[in-house]
This record gives structure tokens, sequence and C-alpha cells, in this order.
């Protein structure tokens, strides 16, 4: 008999990007059937997502309302969450809960809905890595999330997928202006700029192809939950510095670029908007940890490992089931080539 998996934040870049690897499953029967949470089903993004999704059970709930939630979480074996740190809830400066207490209540619900493998999309601690230099309240508080869950001892498997950083950043125009124009802005000298801060360390920057690879990582750890219980999955694509990035892109559009350094992080503008707020502090973090953005050293073994159970699950084969390069990704959206799948 298949078994139900629910994703809470199924409109999401994340979310739904699960959503699709899982529900490519070839294998015969079936193996799961796929249900997804979200605040309005009746949202043009809920109805894409249906559309394209055959099957797809929609169901509506609230983060903030335990009783919506587990009834959403009904029957399922597995769920896969993705709490949003830039909810317009938090925008509001009378607002006490926080991203944490968000994250537990939906723990809680998943625990009374007796769901037996709860997959999170959480983070390391800035705070614990940086010894308090550089508190970083989205990390902070996805970091509690996933160690709650795991210390409730109520699934068979907790397990931790934390995303690095979406090269998808790179196809919203209205980010450009940001990082000094890159890709869509020339400079006067008509170079396309990326200006940001350094990383740190070694420059190791963990890029992640949310839609190409995120969804099957988190698919081959569903494959075998058990084996990855209480463990952190670094979602990693490729790891490359930016100005390596940078140069990937040159190579794969034939454009002119280069990177500028922002001396100091705290330099980064941001314009009083919360979300590049959580990026400028990103930097803060990274620096103070060695480059280490998630507490330890970046690696992308183990998501080239997951990616190929969830890709080949999928009926993938050859270039189908390799993680995606950042050279690969802008021949693809910027010089109009495939990805070879």
């Amino acid at each position: 008999m298949s078994k139900l998996i629910t994703v809470y934040g199924a409109t999401g870049a994340q979310g739904s990007s699960v959503l699709r690897s899982l529900s490519f499953n070839i294998t015969s029967p079936p193996p799961f059937r796929l249900r997804g949470i979200t605040r309005n089903p009746s949202s043009p993004a809920a109805k894409t997502l249906a559309s394209s999704i055959p099957n797809l059970g929609l169901v509506q709930a609230d983060g903030w309302d335990k009783s919506s939630l587990i009834a959403a979480f009904k029957d399922s074996w597995a769920v896969f969450v993705n709490t949003n740190s830039d909810d317009p809830v938090f925008e509001n400066a009378e607002e006490k809960r926080t991203e944490e207490d968000l994250g537990k209540g939906i723990v809680d619900a998943a625990v009374e809905a007796g769901v037996s493998v709860f997959v999170y999309s959480g983070m390391t601690s800035a705070h614990i890595t940086t010894e308090g230099k550089v508190p970083v309240a989205a990390f902070d508080d996805k970091y509690a999330i996933g160690e709650y869950a795991k210390s409730t001892n109520a699934f068979k498997s907790t397990v931790i997928v934390s995303a690095g950083w979406y090269f998808e950043n790179f196809l919203v125009q209205e980010m450009a202006p940001i990082f000094g124009g890159f890709p869509y802005i020339p400079a006067e000298d008509g170079t396309l700029v990326f200006r940001a801060p350094k990383w740190g360390g070694k420059e190791d920057v963990p890029f992640i192809a949310m839609r190409d690879d995120f969804g099957d990582i988190v698919h081959g750890v569903l494959l075998e939950p058990e084996k990855w219980d209480g463990g952190f999955v670094q979602g990693v694509s490729h790891i490359c510095s930016l100005e390596s990035m940078v140069e990937d892109f040159e190579k794969a559009t034939g454009k002119r670029a280069r990177f500028e350094e922002i001396p100091n992080w705290r330099d980064l503008e941001v314009y009083g908007v919360r979300a590049l707020e959580t990026v400028k502090l990103m930097f803060g973090f990274c620096q103070e940890s060695g480059g280490r953005y998630y507490g330890v050293e970046t690696e992308n073994q183990t998501a080239a490992e997951l990616k190929k159970k969830g890709a080949e699950a999928c009926g993938k084969s050859g270039d189908g089931v390799a993680l995606l390069t950042s050279e690969k990704v802008f021949k693809r959206e910027f010089a109009g080539e495939g990805t070879g799948e």
C-alpha cells in the first residue's frame, strides 16, 4: 500500500520541488501518495501546483492553527516541512511570536497526528557557531525547530535537509540591483558586475538548484529515511567561490562579467527589507565562521548520492542523475541551452 507524504509549504520553492520529484517516481505500484498544505487552496500558486501534479491532494491549514494541522497531517507516513522566515506576519513590529514558535507548533501537530518520518528544512545555529558574535534569527530559529523535532523522540526518523544559496535567485530581476546589477543590468563599461562581501574561509559558497536538485535530494532521503535518521543533509548542488561563479557565467554566456568585493559586510545595502537583512547577516556569519555556512566543512557528496537515488526513482539516467553546476544553470537560463537531462 502506498504511503502518504504531506508537504507543509506546498506552493513554496522548496515544497513544490519536493512534490514534483516525488510525483515523478516511476516505481510500480506507486510507493507514495501526495498531499500539499496551503493556507489558500484557491490561490493562483495553489491552482498551478495542483494542475501540474496529478492526484495531488491539496488541503487548507494554517501553521498557527494546531487543529487544522493535525487534520492536514492525518494518516501521513511522512511530512516535509519548510517554515517561512519571511512570512508577512513577522513584519509586524508588535508580533511577539517567532518562527521557532511556529515550527514547534508544527512539530507538535505532527506528533499528535502520528507521523512516522519528519523531514525539516533546517539550519545550523549562527549563535552557537560564532559564539554569539553574529546571531541570525532565521538560522537560529530553524536550528531550534530541528533540535526540538529530534528531542521529541516521537518519530521513527527525523532528518534535517538544509538548502544552500538558490541559483534561482539569479532569475529574480528585482534582486539584481542589490548585488551590483548582475546578471541583468550592465555597469557603465558594459560589464555585468556581481558586488557582494566575501564569503569567508575557503570561499566555498553552497549553491543549490532548487527546482532541479533539491526535490530529488529530499526524495532520496524519503526512500531510506531510517538511514538518515538524526542526520543533517547539506542541500548543495555546486560549491564554488563567488568569483568562480561569475567566471562560470562568462563561460556559459560569452558576456563580460566580474566580481567586486564589498570590504565590510555591514555595508551591503538592503534598503530596510527584512529578508535582505538576513542575507547581510548571513555574510557576517559566514565570515565569522570561516565560510562554514553549515557550521562544518561544506560538502555535496551526500547530496550527490541522494540526488542520484531520487532521480533514478524518477526514471532519470546519465546527466539527469547528477547535480547541476553554475555553468550548466547559466547556459540553460541565459544562453538557451538545456542541462542534458
